[in-house]
């Protein structure tokens, strides 16, 4: 005999009340309570445990060799801990139309042709869309089988009868336990659903994927615990009116988190770039007033991106201010700096500030390059070619460390780039052109009008 009793679930954090409430008391959202019928099995004995497991001391603890197999990707192998484990969960996330799909069905293809059997299943696309996107790729291979399916036990069975190296399910969202009477893609579906393909996987020692979803906050849709239960969580990032793709770990049971992988989205599918800073420095030529170099960090990886500023005059009175790539309201505190510390007005300007590429830049070290790039475009001055710039700016105008300083200027010198101006000194280092203050760095360019140097 079964029972069942209804509950009322958020779909936005997964809070569970026997209640409706129109406002979730943990994530504090209007109107996400759905009522969900949970079903409870009575008539299970539960029997007991022939062997037990005993504890043993740690220095007796065997070690187990991981053996991992390549994706077919430098870049995605790297970002897991150098390949894919077998029995590993990997969830992959990210916005719509941003390439997921793509990437893990050239990975499916990939292993596929290495001679090991790899199984693709859809949830959200028919296997006649599924075959126009293989045919592009260049995938063709008896060793991928394409299931169309979103029954979990129906693709259970599938594991447990092809015993593939690798599934991936497209996606978890649209996958569905047929015990749950609830639509799929609810909180309870999204759970139990990865629980089940997860000790299938565990159990038979198959690498699973798992597509992801995300909500309108950039965050992994459906329930915390999902992230809590994969051994990786890696999200996909980059503009769809871009080509750049980043591919970021987020948590990573088999290697370091942190890391990214780069790459670029082109006719035959994801490529990837080894050597990204290169490639986004391609199209940089001639100096002009505006532009500079910037050293970040991704990660674990130096990235050389160019920051560009545009600043016009505004007769109209109300200026505008239009940021891509940057948080917007740093490039105003960085606007504030420069009025209040070096007494640069730009009540009546218009200021538009990019960062080259699609990237978006959170870190603090593009404080400077931005300041530079608007103090050169604000008084018609270019930036040597030959120089990057990182660092981050304080309210009083004193330019502060940042991580990794030696790293960045590393990164700087093997791309031909003869000086660094930042607010560390290294030892050794004497192409560094140490800076204190925003003013300091604005006299050693000469980015500022006579008065004020």
């Amino acid at each position: 005999m079964t029972k069942r009793k209804s509950k009322f679930v958020c779909q936005n954090c997964g809070y569970e009340s026997v209640h409706w409430l129109g406002r979730c008391p943990q994530c504090n959202e209007f109107n996400t309570l759905v009522e969900e019928l949970e079903v409870i099995e009575t008539s299970v004995k539960v029997q007991g445990r022939t062997e037990t497991a005993k504890p043993l001391p740690a220095n007796q603890l065997r070690k187990r060799i991981i053996h991992r197999f390549s994706t077919g990707f430098k870049e995605l192998d790297r970002i897991l801990g150098g390949g894919t484990v077998p029995g590993s969960v990997v969830i992959l996330s990210g916005e719509p139309g941003i390439g997921k799909s793509t990437l893990l069905l050239q990975v499916a293809g990939i292993v596929a042709k290495q001679g090991q059997k790899t199984l693709y299943v859809t949830g959200e696309e028919s296997l006649e869309q599924i075959a126009l996107r293989v045919e592009r790729l260049g995938l063709e291979d008896e060793n991928l089988l394409v299931l169309a399916e979103t029954e979990v036990t129906a693709i259970g069975s599938a594991m447990e009868e092809l015993k593939p190296s690798l599934t991936v399910v497209d996606s978890i969202q649209a996958a569905y336990h047929p015990l749950l009477n609830l639509s799929p893609g609810s909180i309870s579906q999204v759970r139990e659903s990865a629980a089940y393909l997860l000790r299938i996987a565990k159990r038979l020692n198959i690498a699973l994927f798992l597509v992801g979803h995300v909500t309108k906050e950039g965050f992994l849709a459906g329930p915390k615990v999902l992230e809590h239960m994969v051994d990786s969580v890696l999200y996909l990032e980059g503009d769809v009116n871009y080509t750049l793709r980043l591919v970021r770990a987020t948590k990573n049971r088999f290697g370091p988190t942190g890391e990214i992988g780069v790459f670029r989205l082109d006719e035959n599918g994801l490529v990837e770039v080894p050597n990204p800073s290169e490639w986004l420095l391609s199209q940089r030529h001639e100096p002009s007033a505006g532009t500079v170099v910037a050293v970040i960090m991704e990660g674990h990886r130096p990235l050389l991106v160019e920051v560009q500023a545009l600043i016009t005059a505004n007769p109209f009175g109300i200026p505008r201010r239009v940021v891509t790539g940057v948080d917007t309201g740093r490039v105003l505190m960085l606007l504030a700096i420069l009025e209040r510390h070096l007494r640069i007005k730009f009540g009546d300007r218009d200021v538009f500030v990019n960062i080259v590429g699609g990237l978006k830049v959170t870190e603090p070290a593009i404080d400077l390059p931005v300041a530079l790039a608007i103090l050169s475009s604000r008084f018609d001055v270019p930036i040597p070619k030959d120089i990057a710039a990182f660092g981050e700016l304080g309210l009083t105008g004193e330019v502060r460390p940042v991580p990794q300083s030696g790293v960045r200027v590393r990164e700087a010198k093997r791309l031909g780039f003869s000086r660094c101006i930042g607010p560390t000194e290294g030892k050794g280092q004497k192409e560094w052109l140490i800076v204190r203050t925003i003013a300091e760095a604005g006299k050693i360019l000469g980015l500022l009008p006579q008065h004020e140097r």
